[in-house]
Parts: structure tokens; C-alpha cells; sequence
């Protein structure tokens, strides 16, 4: 919070804590300070289908808590953790394709005599 910022416009001054900064734009507006640009702002889809999955109370629980520590609750990190095997497999499943493919190259390669 140290840095004074300098935007085209009046200067922002220095605050010395995140309070004052607060207090500070609760008063003024961003548009005296700077130039500004529209922007385009892309969101991601919605989900649209569900997909019930039963635990029980003790597991339920273990998931909120981990999900809790990360931030989120616990059907999106079972859903992140969902989302993390399904590329590993996928990843998996092409590199075992590719040996497949590669040995088959091999055994229907003629002989030498």
C-alpha cells in the first residue's frame, strides 16, 4: 500500500491501511481517476445436469471439511476431484492407445530373411 498510484487524472493518494482506503472510495469515484475501458467479461456455463451421489454422515462430513480448508464446499470439490480423474484417465487412456498402436505397427511389420 505504499506505492502511490498515478493514473491519467488526479493522483490516488497513499493509504495506510485497508480501512482508509475503504473510507477513501466510499467517498470518491474511480472515475475521476484513470482512464477506463469497457471490457468483455466471460462466464462459465452453467451446470445442467446433476448427478446424485449417496454418502454417508462420516464421509459427508470429511468432505466438508477438506472443501472447507480449500475454500469450497464439498460437492465442488468432489466434482473438481471428478473433473481431475476424467483427464487422467483420458490422458492415460490415449497414451495406452498410442503403445497399442505402436506395437501392433511393430508385429505387422514383415520379417527380414
Amino acid at each position: 500500500m505504499d506505492k502511490k498510484i498515478t493514473l491519467k487524472g488526479k493522483k490516488i493518494p497513499r493509504f495506510k491501511s485497508y480501512e482508509e482506503e475503504a473510507e477513501f472510495w466510499d467517498t470518491h469515484s474511480p472515475l475521476d481517476y484513470g482512464t477506463w475501458k469497457e471490457v468483455k467479461l466471460e462466464f462459465a456455463k452453467p451446470l445442467v445436469h446433476i448427478l446424485g451421489v449417496r454418502f454417508d454422515a462420516k464421509t459427508i462430513d470429511r468432505l466438508s471439511e477438506l472443501g472447507n480448508g480449500l475454500g469450497v464446499g464439498p460437492s465442488t470439490l468432489v466434482r473438481m476431484w471428478i473433473m481431475e480423474k476424467l483427464k487422467s484417465v483420458s490422458r492415460k487412456s490415449k497414451q495406452s492407445q498410442v503403445l497399442s498402436q505402436a506395437t501392433l505397427h511393430q508385429i505387422k511389420k514383415p520379417k527380414k530373411p
